[in-house]
């Protein structure tokens, strides 16, 4: 039983100790918290300052290693472009029959393999003559004729681009290393590439067009930029369209907006930006030689922890000073308050349902009063909750011997019935029988302050129920029990079965229709008992099933005029004693026969309530 507190304890006033400590820790609070801002404010100025001026140094750093590795591409290209072997082989009067020819190729297989082992930047190198015939260092170090169908690249807009450029370095990034030869390998796809460019023009001197592309080396221009801005840095190289050629951020899928390098770039310089969800700045730098841009990322967060630990330490001497202070203030108010604190909490166990509970108290001021006052009024919580206990205790009790009231003459009175028909049927040979069966039956019934019996009783109650009901029906009524033996000795109410098994013969049982076997198994599931009571009569419609179902709904009966009451007092008496949770289920189908489950609590999980009938 619960009693809420009306009103709870910090809507009470406040004592003027409580106000003069809350004021002060106010104060303090709000001098901290200016002061925190204004440190955090500053310093985050300072440091931001800061991050810009090392992010400038780091971008000149990258920016002269990037312009070395730029410098040594434009003149491998150029020396590539005009060397004699390669003009040789792009002469209109060269012939790939002739042998001086191959000499000329197997010269610039030379040439190409000893430049990208001399050069850590370069992944692979191809060179193209007339679009047709292709050079490569790797994968076929061949000559191929006829190349441009099966050469992916040589339809690319950014290999047209190089042609209509001549003498102009392009950078391209995306493409997978078969485009560059037409041959599959799967070791080898999927890599990152940045590409550079470049070809000469086709009418000088009678000399085919020739086009070089370089694919970059991208774990050296990774390990260049990490080792210029850091290991979890996020740097970004772009070529002069803004185009992203390469960047250590390992999260895909998102980039700053490098709109505002379009309204102007400037060899350095500083931009708003955003990534990932948070904001910071854009640190750039652009060559004039290259065109190349180097781009750094600086979130805010990345200074505003440092910013706030500086914050933190600057207030750190003031803030244990008010710390001190409170303490000895609450340690006071803490003193003055503690019997405060024990009526609170003997007020919660009143409320949750712990009533009578007392508090002892010396006090003689006002704190005193309302202690001795909160000890009446739970010593009379107490009394009504126990004068209620035995008022529902004993409506209990006589709403279960009215049931046993009800039952009793139902009973009777279904058996003289048979008897009746007996004594007109028969010339009353087995009338002593009878009597017998029904006294023995009848003996759990008027027996004073019975409790509960082993299912074993119940199931020889039960048989000589169907001992009376063979002479009226003979054969026609057979019983089939199926139990585990270890299931005879669980407890139930008398008289739990016999009225399921009398409901099963009275509406399940058709005079000119066949036998009625009645069946009976049970089963334990977790907590849970389930005996089984399955007959194959003539089972009940919608409409009778539906009325069966509501009368086990009700909370009490309204009356003895159903057919259906013994079902009705047997779900009553199990609810009643075992709880809401058990009780009978009916399952019904016309033609197929009628189920009923009765639920109860396994053996030794839960004792009636009662002794009860």
């Amino acid at each position: 039983m619960k009693f809420p507190i009306r009103q709870p304890f910090f809507t009470r006033k406040i004592p003027l100790a409580w106000q003069i400590s809350l004021g002060t820790a106010a104060i303090l609070l709000v001098v901290m918290a200016l002061g925190l801002h204004y440190i955090w404010a500053h310093t985050m100025s300072i440091l931001s300052e800061h991050d810009r001026d090392a992010a400038f140094i780091q971008l000149q750093n990258s920016q002269k290693q990037i312009s070395l590795i730029y410098d040594s591409l434009c003149s491998n290209i150029n020396l590539l472009l005009y060397d004699q072997n390669v003009m040789a082989v792009s002469s209109e009067r060269s012939t790939d029959m002739d042998h001086e020819y191959l000499s000329h190729v197997t010269n610039i297989y030379t040439l190409l393999t000893s430049m990208a082992r001399d050069n850590r930047y370069i992944d692979s190198l191809f060179l193209y003559i007339n679009d047709n015939v292709f050079i490569s260092t790797i994968m076929t170090n061949s000559v191929t004729f006829g190349a441009r169908e099966r050469v992916p690249i040589l339809q690319s807009d950014f290999y047209q681009e190089i042609c209509d450029s001549v003498f102009q370095i392009r950078f391209t990034t995306g493409h997978e290393i078969s485009e560059f030869h037409g041959y599959h390998n799967p070791s080898a796809e999927n890599r990152p590439l940045i590409t550079v460019g470049c070809a000469s023009g086709s009418s000088y001197q009678n000399l085919r067009k020739r086009v070089i592309l370089i694919n970059l080396n991208t774990e050296m221009i990774d390990s260049l930029l990490r080792s210029c801005f850091g290991e979890d840095s996020r740097a970004y190289l772009l070529d002069s369209n803004l185009s992203l050629l390469y960047t250590t951020d390992t999260v895909e899928g998102e980039m700053p907006d490098f709109t505002p390098l379009v309204q102007g770039c400037d060899a350095m310089g500083q931009f708003p930006a955003s990534l990932h969800g948070t904001t910071g700045q854009a640190v750039y730098m652009c060559s004039k030689d290259n065109g190349l841009i180097i781009v750094k990322y600086i979130p805010d967060n990345e200074n505003r922890q440092d910013a706030t630990t500086l914050g933190i330490f600057f207030i750190l001497t003031f803030v244990l000073c008010g710390a001190i202070a409170m303490a000895f203030m609450q340690y006071w108010i803490h003193r003055c308050l503690k019997p405060l604190d024990g009526l609170c909490q003997k007020m919660s166990e009143v409320e949750s349902g712990r009533l009578g509970v007392q508090i002892e108290s010396p006090l003689r001021n006002e704190l005193g009063n309302v202690i001795r006052h909160f000890n009446l009024m739970s010593r009379a919580l107490a009394r009504m909750d126990e004068e209620n206990r035995k008022a529902e205790k004993a409506l209990h009790a006589q709403e279960i011997l009215a049931l046993r009231a009800q039952i009793n003459p139902h009973f009777i009175f279904n058996v003289l019935n048979t008897f009746k028909w007996m004594a007109l049927s028969y010339h009353a040979t087995d009338l002593e029988e009878c009597i017998a069966a029904l006294a023995e039956i009848l003996l759990p019934v008027f027996r004073e302050n019975i409790g509960p019996i082993p299912l074993r009783k119940e199931i020889h109650y039960l048989k000589k129920y169907l001992l009376i009901l063979s002479h009226q029906f003979g054969s026609q009524v057979s019983l089939d029990i199926s139990l585990d033996p270890e299931l005879e000795s669980v407890l139930l109410p008398p008289l739990t079965l016999q009225p399921i098994v009398e409901n099963c013969v009275r509406h399940g049982y058709t005079p000119d229709g066949p036998a009625l076997t009645i069946r009976i198994t049970a089963q334990a599931e977790g907590d849970v008992l389930t005996i089984n009571i399955t007959d194959d009569g003539r089972g009940m419609d919608a409409d009778t099933l539906r009325e069966v179902q509501s009368l086990l709904e009700l909370k009490e009966n309204t009356g003895t005029g159903s057919r259906h009451i013994g079902l009705s007092n047997v779900h009553r008496r199990l609810t009643l004693n075992y709880g809401p949770r058990y009780g009978l289920r009916i399952q019904s189908t016309p033609g197929q026969g009628t189920r009923v489950d009765i639920r109860l609590p396994v053996p030794n999980q839960a004792e009636p309530k009662q002794d009860i009938l």
